[in-house]
Formats: structure tokens, C-alpha cells, sequence
């Protein structure tokens, strides 16, 4: 998603024009190469009245019983003004598991810099947030990389770089292509019985079809991924379990496609 309105008076290049042609391009390289999962395209009105267009966007996925069933949610907002000569922006995420996906996808496949911030309040990504939970993460360069033009006048198209507009449109590209075809986080991961030295763990199966194993990580809080175990159901026997042990598990499809963030829950005392 992406807002398109703009302040009174503030021509919008960067806020939001950049996202809105960010957004456009993307629906033109995806149109013609479908995805496992669902892709919504949605262009938000009202961002700078106070979110209008995103809540009643949330309110209507409420309304309509699917806003359980999004699984991840990417907002772009101002990614045009390059304050040098470094193609650079910054990942603003909720979920650290889409941040590191988008992270890659900019290193993998093109010539974006990114830094992250854990910041999405004040944007639509916080609609999208109370409404569909911690899967936020998009691209932007407020508050991280100053833009001087940012709702001013001279928020005009020659103050935009082109370039930097495209290399994050790459990265959009990339990111919705890995997110809408990996196994989704799983959910309802619970300890169901503890014994002497073990502990056995279950969760949901996940909803995608062709999934291979699950891989599983547990350990010491301080240290959760030491170890590793694959099972082809939804549950495993974790030995040498102890209290305080974190143990985390996301699907692997038959592609090899990994889920792009870990459920977890801590063993009890």
C-alpha cells in the first residue's frame, strides 16, 4: 500500500507520489506472474487528514472477516530524495522477519543501500497494524533519512531521484515475490506435555500446500537457536528441554522456501 494524497500545500513528489509510482510499477512487473498467496494492491487516500484511507481500508477487512487472513503488509511512504550520491533508504517494520527479507532483497537483487527503524506509527502502516497485527514492514525515508522538501512547496518532482525510485521498486518487487510464495509464520505453538529431560511442542499446521518438514530451533534465551531438529509433522520432542528455553519453528515448502519469520514459545518452569 501506498498513500497518494498530499498536504494543502505540498505537491507530493516525494510524499507519496514516490510510493504511489513505487506501487504502480510493482502491479506491472507482477500482473502476468501469479503467487501462492493473494497480492492486494491498495492506494490509500487521507494519509495526511489522519490515516482515513488505511483505517477505513482496515475497518472494511474487519467488516468483511478476511483481516485474520493477511499475512504480511508492506507500506511505502517517501522513498525519492537522495541527501548524496548513495542510492539509500529505510526499512520501517513492526516484524523483524519481513525486515530481514526485505534487507536481503535489496542486497540480492539491487543497487539499494537500506537501514531499518522500528517505526510505523503516525503512517498507514498503523492501521495496518491494529487491524491485522505484527506482519508490518515497507520501505520509506521519514523519519531516518531527512528529506527538506518533506510537505513543503518545494516538494516538486526535480528535487526526486529517479534512480532511487527504481532500485526500490526492485526491492518491493523482490520482497512481495519471496513473501507471497514462502510458508506464512505458523501460529498456536504451545508446549503440550513435559517430561523428565523433554518437553513436546505442537502448533497449527501450516496452511500452504507442498509443506515438506518444519524446522525447528531451541536453546537457552540467551542463546534460542543453538540447536536444530526437522520433524514432518506438526509437533516435536525436544530433548534436554529446561525451564527458560526458547524454542522457535517456522514450514519449509517442497520449493525449499523457508517461512520468513519463527514462531516461538518459552518453556514453562
Amino acid at each position: 500500500g501506498s498513500h497518494f494524497d498530499s498536504v494543502e500545500h505540498g505537491p507530493g513528489a516525494d510524499d507519496n507520489t514516490s510510493g504511489t509510482s513505487v506501487l504502480l510499477e510493482t502491479a506491472r512487473v507482477l500482473k502476468d506472474s501469479p503467487r501462492p498467496a493473494t497480492v492486494k494492491f491498495v492506494f490509500f487516500t487521507g494519509e495526511e487528514g489522519g490515516l482515513l484511507g488505511s483505517r477505513e481500508f482496515a475497518r472494511r477487512a474487519q467488516a468483511e472477516g478476511w483481516a485474520g487472513r493477511v499475512l504480511g503488509a508492506l507500506n511505502n511512504d517517501m522513498m525519492g530524495y537522495a541527501n548524496d550520491h548513495h542510492l539509500d533508504n529505510t526499512i520501517r517494520y513492526s516484524n523483524a522477519g519481513i525486515r530481514d527479507l526485505q534487507h536481503a532483497a535489496a542486497f540480492l537483487f539491487t543497487d539499494l543501500i537500506t537501514y531499518d527503524s522500528r517505526y510505523f506509527k503516525s503512517t498507514d502502516a498503523h492501521a495496518l497494524f491494529d487491524a491485522f497485527g505484527d506482519v508490518i514492514g515497507g520501505i520509506g525515508s521519514y523519519p531516518v533519512l531527512a528529506n527538506p522538501h518533506y510537505h513543503q512547496s518545494h516538494d516538486v518532482l526535480e528535487t526526486v531521484n529517479q534512480d532511487l525510485i527504481r532500485e526500490t521498486a526492485k526491492t518491493n518487487t523482490a520482497s512481495i515475490m519471496l513473501l507471497a510464495s514462502s510458508p506464512a509464520k505458523l501460529k498456536g505453538v504451545e508446549v503440550v506435555r513435559r517430561g523428565r529431560g523433554e518437553a513436546e511442542v505442537a502448533w497449527q499446521p501450516a496452511p500452504e500446500k507442498g509443506i515438506r518438514e518444519y524446522r525447528v530451533a531451541y536453546g537457552p534465551a540467551e542463546d534460542p537457536m543453538r540447536n536444530t531438529l526437522t520433524t514432518t509433522e506438526p509437533r516435536a520432542v525436544i530433548p534436554g528441554a529446561q525451564p527458560g528455553w526458547v524454542v522457535s519453528v517456522k514450514a519449509v515448502n517442497d520449493k525449499g522456501l523457508q517461512g520468513w519469520d519463527w514462531a516461538s514459545v518459552t518453556i514453562g518452569k
